[in-house]
């Protein structure tokens, strides 16, 4: 019986990212310790849902191309809805945010379109780099905001502000980078869009 149904557990995980990510979003925008920490925590079990459905996918041998679909798909509304927040708050600048979905969403319509046309896109170590970063950094966020009271006793507000923006570039330097070495190392396929 498991083995039958076990083939559908990495595709459900990544299903499962896309709610989580809602309720993330929702608990976020408050910016109070008590909802941070909720959706700080649903971040993690989300992003923890992308390692995991990933490794039993190969794991098992069930690579599905609804699972290629959604899979990237589920990534960029989590980070990107978690960083829309921040910005609507104030906290992360629009211009940051803005470069970031701009690479997100293009490469993300690249594979897609491909992956209609049977051309599976390589990926790029950078890119593990990259979505690890996004993580790490939006957990060390959560957690500067949540803990922002008394963070303030030892730290200045100013200097809590710049420790943030630094992190937003530092993530948006290797969204931009990744995002150029995935379309040269894949030129050839790309030439399929035209």
């Amino acid at each position: 019986m498991f083995e039958k149904t076990k083939k559908f557990i990495p595709n459900l995980l990544t299903v499962l990212r896309l709610p989580l990510a809602i309720l993330c979003c929702y608990f976020a925008y408050d910016l109070d310790p008590v909802s941070l920490s909720i959706s700080l925590g649903l971040f993690i079990v989300a992003s923890a849902t992308d390692y995991f459905d990933g490794y039993l996918a190969r794991r098992w041998k069930f690579v599905s191309t609804f699972g290629k679909f959604i899979d990237p798909l589920a990534d960029k509304v989590l980070i990107l809805g978690v960083l829309v927040i921040f910005t609507i708050k104030g906290i992360v600048p629009v211009v940051l945010t803005a470069i970031i979905a701009f690479r997100e969403i293009l490469l993300t319509a690249l594979r897609l379109i491909l992956l209609s046309k049977n051309i599976v896109l390589a990926s790029r170590y950078s890119g593990k780099i990259k979505t690890f970063s996004q993580v790490i950094t939006l957990v060390m966020i959560y957690l500067i905001l949540i803990f922002m009271t008394p963070l303030q006793e030892i730290i200045d507000i100013s200097n809590i502000k710049l420790i943030i923006l630094l992190l937003i570039i530092w993530i948006a330097s290797i969204t931009v980078y990744s995002g150029i070495e995935f379309i040269i190392s894949n030129k050839k396929a790309l030439k399929h869009l035209v």
